[in-house]
């Protein structure tokens, strides 16, 4: 997985948790500009340890074990559902904005 400012692909979710272990189910997207506009797939999501880390920049670096799973219909109509709602009444409230000189 991998994007540069917001294209490309990346994880979206956390369904499914199993709390013996803490592992989820995310499921991966072709993103344009972080709105996720194609499920490529889904994958059960390990957690690892979190390192610090100092080169190039100060931040720290968490692993993470990914496995594949069937894709998760219900995850990525959820997906659909929350983020284009909300792009698109984001869009009308700015749209309104305009129309009304606020």
């Amino acid at each position: 997985m991998y994007s540069i400012n917001g294209i490309g692909t990346t994880l979206y979710g956390k369904r499914d948790v199993n709390p013996a272990d803490g592992s989820y189910v995310a499921t991966e997207w072709v993103v344009i500009f972080f709105l996720p506009i194609l499920p490529v797939g889904s994958y059960r999501v390990w957690r690892g340890e979190t390192k610090a880390g100092f080169s190039p920049l100060p931040g720290s670096k968490t692993s993470y074990r990914i496995v594949p799973v069937k894709l998760n219909w219900g995850q990525v109509l959820n997906t659909y559902l929350i983020v284009w709602s909300s792009f698109i009444i984001g869009i009308l409230v700015l749209l309104y904005m305009v129309e009304h000189n606020l």
